[in-house]
């Protein structure tokens, strides 16, 4: 008989946190744009606030920013279901394509929100930055690691995990979960 894993892939940033909703505190702090939640048209925030290039790289160094990781406010209701998931005795492996050098205040975030989690894996979703003598993982290192289930809310990477990833036919009992984000 083989073991299944009953370890479940969950993204960190608007699946866990309101990071969306924290970008948009920022643009219009540091930009002196007011887009609401309901405007954003695409996964790429800075995008879908009319930055220009040289705003977009500057919206990206100042939310990855430890203070600024640290304010993010969580997603009450999905806490909720990976407590519910542990205590069925599931692995929950956060995974995340911020830059590695937040791993530390990504834990720190976890901790101070009381997330229930086995590992933080840091990949590099986007070709965003260097992963040799970091943290972070390729996506070539992840498509190796098998999960039972994935809670993705970006669709190039949702599309990456159902092409590539070694997920299990089945489990035990797996009971799917619709989390809805508040207005």
């Amino acid at each position: 008989m083989v073991l299944l894993p009953r370890t479940i892939y969950v993204d960190l940033d608007d699946v866990l946190c309101q990071a969306a909703r924290h970008f948009l505190v920022i643009i219009d702090r540091e930009f002196g744009k007011q887009i609401t939640y309901e405007q954003l048209t695409h996964f790429d925030v800075g995008h879908s606030c009319g930055l220009t290039p040289d705003e977009r790289d500057e919206l990206y160094r100042i939310v990855h920013r430890p203070d600024e990781l640290l304010r993010m406010a969580p997603i009450a209701e999905a806490i909720e279901v990976l407590k519910r998931w542990r205590a069925e005795g599931f692995g929950v492996a956060i995974v995340t394509g911020r830059p590695p050098e937040s791993y530390e205040v990504s834990l720190a975030w976890l901790a101070k929100h009381e997330i229930p989690h086995s590992s933080l894996t840091v990949v590099d979703k986007y070709s965003r930055f260097a992963t040799e003598n970091t943290k972070a993982i390729t996506l070539a290192e992840l498509s190796t690691r098998q999960f039972c289930w994935a809670v993705e809310d970006s669709l190039p990477m949702a599309q990456f995990l159902a092409d590539r990833m070694k997920f299990a036919g089945s489990v035990d009992r797996l009971s799917v979960e619709s989390v809805q984000r508040p207005a």
